[in-house]
């Protein structure tokens, strides 16, 4: 990391810092431990096949939420977050992600927490590898306890079968803008999670976005570097009923 570039990550970290809610209550430790383990998502069996005009229609927050099952979240990753069209390139070519993100860059990564047990996909928090198709399981142990304390509104890890954190990423950004890229970080963040509106809404998915959460318990619960920040939330499970609003 080059002396301006660390200069623009001490401001961005600073802004940030500024910016954070601590929580009613001093940090304290999570029960987790790391893991590291890879799970190949199943290939998605079906696309989203409702037409965009429903899908926005009908797009909107729900609370309740039916267990999810691996075919809907692989189906959900691979197209709100997953890999679009390559652009050739000196190296070889880049490769662009269904949600656009300035200058095309990896500037966020989605982490995964499985909250209840899915087929094939323990309890855990994990990292979404869009090229791969894979998630990366991170932490295990007491994600629910841990998640819990994270959130405004902690029924939301009571109910609901997979939270999705999308997560900024400062050094695959500021090499390339200035600390005011640090706004178009969270315009990327809202991208993505418009993509999965969209998409889990033509899956017949039940969603709602979380923005309401303390950012130092959520940045350890999901063991983020320094250089990663969480930005916004993404709670979703299956519906009650197909096409009812709970």
């Amino acid at each position: 990391m080059t002396h301006t570039v660390a200069d623009r990550f001490d401001r961005v970290r600073a802004i940030h810092h500024a910016l954070t809610d601590t929580g009613p209550e001093p940090l304290r430790s999570v029960h987790l431990s790391d893991a590291a383990e890879t799970l190949t998502l199943r290939p998605p069996t079906r696309e989203p096949a409702m037409p965009l005009h429903a899908a926005l229609d009908d797009r909107r927050s729900r609370y309740d939420y039916a267990p999810l099952d691996h075919e809907d979240l692989s189906a959900l990753l691979r197209w709100a977050l997953g890999p679009q069209r390559t652009l050739p390139t000196a190296g070889g070519g880049h490769r662009m992600s269904m949600h656009p993100s300035a200058g095309g860059l990896a500037s966020t990564t989605a982490f995964p927490i499985v909250l209840r047990h899915i087929d094939g996909i323990a309890e855990g928090v994990y990292q979404f590898d869009r090229d791969a198709h894979q998630l990366l399981r991170r932490r295990e142990g007491d994600v629910r306890g841990a998640l819990t304390r994270c959130l405004v509104q902690p029924e939301f890890a009571e109910r609901t079968p997979v939270i999705i954190v999308i997560v900024g990423e400062l050094e695959a950004t500021l090499v390339k803008y200035s600390e005011r890229h640090y706004r178009t970080l969270h315009v990327d963040a809202g991208l993505a999670v418009a993509n999965l509106y969209l998409v889990a809404t033509a899956l017949d998915l039940a969603c709602c976005a979380i923005s309401g959460f303390y950012d130092d318990q959520l940045a350890e619960t999901l063991s983020l570097s320094e250089s990663q920040i969480p930005l916004v939330a993404f709670a979703v499970g299956a519906r009650r009923q197909v096409r009812e609003q709970r």
